[in-house]
């Protein structure tokens, strides 16, 4: 498994659900280890020169993301590698709402694009410590730059309408969702549209990132092993990213992210 780090109140309280599970995923990483035999590992390690690892991670914008790497030996104790990272990224003042009050579907005031982060870049792991037993533990030092592509889509909302005859039936309409241009009366609001409304309309913003983390890897065989890596991301663009409504918000070119993750990795 691999946190637009954020201090608003509204976000304390999920981030204290955030810390409580990976204090239970913590808890059971130590349990892991302690189990485990105090054996060597035996399994020969110097044909083992590519390394696949496959995560998720939390951050501290939102839920967090999946993520890949590719690595090679350089040297004894570093490896380069290519990273792709796709992250779910909100602005500090995205706060869901309910909408209608017979209705129980959420919507997201001000909010105009929802952002998603696809990275792509190159990196070095430097391996402080090795793991030459099966209860041992490695730590590294990660970084890794590169290429963010920022995939913006549309908000689409549904909307109450009262039918203009006397007798008709009122009725329910999806409409993008832009106060700042074409306002709607938030008790008019129902409620988020359908997920895939605004696909045909995703804009691109291309800027970089840098990233940058510790790791901590264990496992029972040199082939195989599990790690969790804690660190943070900067992404910057050239131009701010039109996430939330100019009435509601001030948007931002740069990002800062805190991530916790776990992944599982294979040497070959």
């Amino acid at each position: 498994m691999h946190i637009f780090i954020t201090f608003e109140t509204s976000n304390i309280g999920s981030m204290y659900g955030v810390a409580k599970i990976w204090t239970l995923l913590l808890l059971l990483f130590c349990a892991d280890i302690v189990s485990a035999q105090n054996e060597m590992i035996n399994e020969p390690t110097l044909l083992l020169r590519k390394r696949f690892l496959y995560g998720f991670h939390l951050n501290s914008s939102s839920l967090g993301g999946i993520n890949f790497k590719y690595q090679w030996q350089k040297t004894a104790n570093i490896k380069n590698g290519i990273d792709f990272d796709l992250d779910r990224i909100r602005h500090p003042k995205e706060i869901r709402v309910y909408g209608l009050t017979e209705s129980s579907r959420q919507y997201t005031p001000g909010r105009i694009n929802m952002a998603f982060f696809f990275r792509s870049g190159y990196g070095q792991t430097l391996f402080i410590t090795n793991r030459d037993y099966k209860n041992a533990v490695s730590i590294h030092y990660n970084y890794a730059a590169g290429a963010t592509f920022a995939f913006l889509k549309p908000i689409y909302v549904d909307v109450f309408k009262r039918s203009s005859d006397p007798f008709g039936q009122n009725f329910i309409a999806t409409e993008k969702y832009d106060p700042d241009n074409k306002p709607i009366a938030p008790q008019a609001i129902y409620g988020n549209a359908g997920f895939t409304n605004g696909f045909g309309e995703i804009k691109t913003h291309v800027g970089g990132y840098f990233k940058n983390s510790v790791v901590f890897e264990w496992g029972n065989y040199s082939d195989f092993f599990q790690l969790i890596e804690a660190g943070f991301c900067v992404d910057v663009f050239p131009n701010k990213l039109p996430l939330m409504a100019e009435s509601y918000a001030i948007n931002k070119n740069l990002f800062f992210t805190l991530f916790l993750g776990y992944s599982i990795g294979q040497n070959k």
